[in-house]
């Protein structure tokens, strides 16, 4: 099989040119000078043999060994094909072979922008593939904890190739086993970058245990659209995020962090924050209404907290202590908000909805939600609430998501 001729798409629409780095990986492709076109029409000959050598893309002899190092999948026989129906995967290697150390090589022309998606999943990423095939991207996915086929529900928990079959340019995973490296996974995925002429545009979390570290993988790709750094975990983490909104000048419910294995902490920080039952009892880290608990009394109380404590969390981390609040009676809504410099506050609440939830074994859960005015002047405290919440935790660029229970006085 040969890489893609230059200039041409493949079957799923990435168009890109041929550098450099890729005349020489394909052995077939060596030739003794090319000419390269510039804007002002003047011809550059470059001596390919006297440029440089990217040995990214040497093929694995033996499979064994993918699991042991960062890999880039692809269905194709080098990193810059995409036609195949074979699974192949790359070694990434950050280092060149430079005919002249000491001389200045001018850096090759971007050939194709790129978008990465963190920690995909197959049903939410489809329409994301589709968009930006359409805008005439590469769409690069990262997967922090590769499946080797044996996890089931592969939608959820895709492996390289089913990603690729659904459309996905490349595949990027660390070594199989390890623990999600973000520095590591920039430096390779800026490797990429210079030896595929590549230009990183931004980075999409695909689930919400990679909020954190999609704007941190941004910032250490040299993005400047990156929410702020120093609220990172205020964005996920729940006790930093009230510390955080209440800096802000917000009102929030009172808490406590309870470390406690045994839940014995429950009993004096009820009594310090001057609390009734019920209360509420959740894990810092958490999604929708998992380990989210309202408790009743005192053994409730500390039977959840002890399980939160001692816990793996929602998203795969281990629990360090559950979040003890006071139970608000009101109703429940979710604010979805955009947040960009060319909104006249940032921030800018897109849409409304008002939760019907029902309490059942120990928590509320949904039945079904409908969608309110955001313009309607019974929800403005609501919406300016929610747009002071994504100031406070730095949210600059994208979409957010905010859920708020309302007390009406």
């Amino acid at each position: 099989m040969s890489p893609i001729p230059p200039n041409s798409p493949d079957r799923r629409g990435h168009m890109r040119g041929q550098s450099i780095s890729e005349a020489i990986l394909a052995p077939q492709a060596v030739v003794p000078d090319v000419i390269i076109d510039t804007k002002d029409e003047d011809e550059i000959s470059a001596n390919l043999a006297e440029h440089h050598h990217a040995i990214i893309g040497a093929e694995f002899k033996n499979p064994n060994n993918i699991i042991k190092q960062p890999t880039l999948a692809t269905l194709g026989d080098t990193p810059f094909a995409h036609e195949g129906d074979k699974l192949e995967h790359h070694r990434v290697v950050a280092t060149e072979f430079v005919a002249n150390p000491v001389q200045f090589e001018a850096p090759e022309p971007i050939l194709q922008n790129a978008l990465v998606l963190l920690d995909p999943r197959i049903p939410d990423c489809t329409h994301l593939i589709e968009a930006g095939r359409k805008r005439g991207l590469m769409i690069m996915a990262v997967v922090p904890k590769p499946n080797d086929g044996s996890k089931a529900l592969i939608d959820f928990y895709p492996t390289a190739e089913a990603l690729l079959e659904v459309g996905m340019h490349q595949v990027y995973e660390p070594p199989f086993g390890s623990k999600f490296d973000v520095v590591e996974c920039a430096a390779n995925l800026k490797t990429i970058e210079a030896q595929q002429n590549l230009r990183f545009l931004g980075v999409v979390p695909c689930r919400e245990s990679a909020v954190d570290f999609s704007d941190i993988l941004g910032a250490l790709l040299g993005l400047t659209v990156v929410n702020d750094l120093g609220l990172a975990s205020a964005r996920r983490d729940k006790g930093l995020m009230k510390v955080a909104v209440a800096n802000a000048g917000l009102r929030v419910a009172k808490y406590a962090r309870l470390t406690s294995g045994d839940g014995s902490d429950v009993i004096k920080a009820i009594e310090e924050l001057d609390l009734e039952y019920p209360v509420v009892v959740k894990t810092p880290r958490g999604m929708s209404t998992m380990d989210v608990f309202i408790c009743n009394n005192e053994e409730e109380a500390k039977t959840h907290t002890a399980h939160i404590v001692r816990s793996v969390g929602p998203d795969g981390r281990r629990t360090q202590y559950a979040l003890l609040e006071e139970f608000i009676n009101g109703e429940e809504f979710a604010i979805n908000l955009v947040a960009s410099p060319a909104t006249p506050r940032g921030v800018q609440v897109t849409d409304v909805w008002m939760y019907h939830k029902i309490f059942t074994e120990g928590t509320m859960v949904n039945t079904f939600q409908e969608m309110v005015d955001p313009h309607d002047r019974a929800y403005a405290s609501l919406v300016q609430y929610a747009e002071g919440v994504c100031r406070a935790v730095g949210i600059k660029y994208g979409m957010a998501h905010v859920e708020l229970m309302l007390h009406w006085f």
